[in-house]
């Protein structure tokens, strides 16, 4: 079932690729998921944010951390 699925989605994103190359303006483009909808496209959470403020800020110390880190060695 699952290879199906990415079947589906490679013939969706040559479609989309085909489409692309031959149009005149970029506003004129497409994204694969706008050309025809598959049964996974409801797992895409498209427009959700991806982490909360918190998460990105614990992340980012964690960064400086290790910059800090490298810095002083």
């Amino acid at each position: 079932m699952i290879r199906l699925n990415i079947e589906w989605e490679q013939v969706r994103y040559l479609a989309s690729m085909l489409i692309n190359v031959n149009v005149g303006k970029k506003a004129q483009m497409v994204q694969p998921d706008k050309l025809f909808p598959l049964p996974q496209d409801v797992y895409l959470e498209r427009g959700k944010p991806r982490s909360t403020k918190e998460q990105f800020e614990a992340f980012k110390a964690r960064v400086d951390a290790i910059d800090a880190e490298k810095g002083k060695g």
